[in-house]
């Protein structure tokens, strides 16, 4: 994760504090769940769920019955669902703040100083012995960029987690939740609905703890994988599926197709612009974090959607889910040649 410096009216690094980017309205954002239109004024973004550390090696497509994969080239970075969009979240000016849990260990300790430096408060980033950080080990293919990982078995680790401090998540919040930490992640979007804060839902595949999750979701993001985990269905299938059962603004990530969302009752493509990939870790997260700062930043569903869609394209340029984030002067310029389109 890197720090964007000289390309955002922040306070300087250290102090925690942030401020808009000062160039858009503060148009309004819907009320989601009711499908009313209210104005929003948003204080940060908060992200309950995971955080690990990426081992990334690029490596030539196996042969059938290979005994052996060279890779060319490594690098390490701060990973995970929620932390990845946060970093991306912070990049843009978004006061951001991790909720979760990492290992009394030098991974957390990594994980922790890569977080601050890219941004994100780590106040709430509880260290624990029984919690040990984890790592994946994501195998970047050199040819098409797609990737493959090797994680661990986090099940246990997640239902002995301490008990998070959830006090963050107030009615001006915009909270992302990736469905790690099941409990916590259940806890954190009914306290989301008790205070009136928006929720983005990440969401990998089709299972219980995530479905028990998406009656307090505002904006489920989910990818083609999703639908295909949840009866088969096809994205269209699965947006209108998940707006019958859950309600919200349903949104199907389609890879190099873009996006699929349910807006205003109908179906709108929003497309993805081509680039020559690289590696495709973390794009999905990418997406999450520039869509919750366009929603900070007063931008309309539509276009914020438009531009999640550029900042994932962005980050598939490069090795490492944050190794190449959206800037503020890219977001302006996205908007502005959106809205004279």
């Amino acid at each position: 994760m890197r720090n964007i410096k000289g390309d955002c009216n922040r306070k300087r690094a250290g102090t925690g504090k942030f401020c808009r980017l000062g160039y858009l309205p503060r148009s309004g954002v819907s009320g989601v769940q009711g499908d009313s239109s209210q104005n929003r004024r948003f204080g940060a973004v908060v992200g309950v769920g995971l955080a690990v550390v990426d081992h990334l090696l690029v490596v030539a497509d196996a042969e059938p019955g290979a005994q052996r994969t060279r890779y060319h080239e490594r690098a390490v970075s701060a990973g995970g669902m929620v932390a990845t969009a946060l970093a991306q979240a912070a990049a843009l000016g978004c006061p951001s703040q991790i909720v979760s849990v990492v290992g009394d260990d030098a991974e957390g300790r990594f994980l922790a100083r890569e977080l601050r430096g890219a941004g994100v408060s780590t106040r709430r980033l509880l260290r624990n012995a029984a919690c040990p950080t984890s790592v994946a080990v994501v195998l970047v293919s050199a040819k098409s960029g797609e990737r493959r990982f090797l994680v661990p078995d986090r099940r246990a680790v997640e239902r002995r987690a301490p008990r998070f401090d959830l006090s963050s998540i107030r009615e001006h919040s915009l909270l992302l939740v990736d469905g790690h930490y099941p409990a916590q992640a259940l806890r954190a979007v009914r306290q989301a609905r008790r205070v009136g804060a928006v929720v983005i839902g990440d969401f990998s595949d089709s299972r219980p703890a995530y479905h028990a999750l998406l009656p307090y979701v505002d904006y489920p993001i989910v990818p083609a994988e999703f639908g295909r985990s949840w009866g088969k269905r096809a994205a269209r299938e699965t947006l209108f599926a998940l707006r019958e059962e859950y309600g919200g603004r349903p949104v199907v990530t389609e890879g190099r197709r873009g996006a699929l969302a349910l807006l205003d009752g109908r179906p709108r493509r929003i497309p993805a612009p081509r680039v020559k990939v690289r590696d495709t870790t973390g794009a999905g997260d990418v997406f999450h974090g520039a869509f919750a700062a366009g929603l900070y930043h007063g931008l309309d569903e539509l276009l914020a959607l438009r531009v999640a869609a550029r900042a994932a394209a962005a980050s598939c340029t490069a090795l490492g889910g944050s190794a190449r984030l959206m800037t503020p002067s890219e977001m302006r310029r996205e908007t502005r040649r959106r809205r004279v389109a």
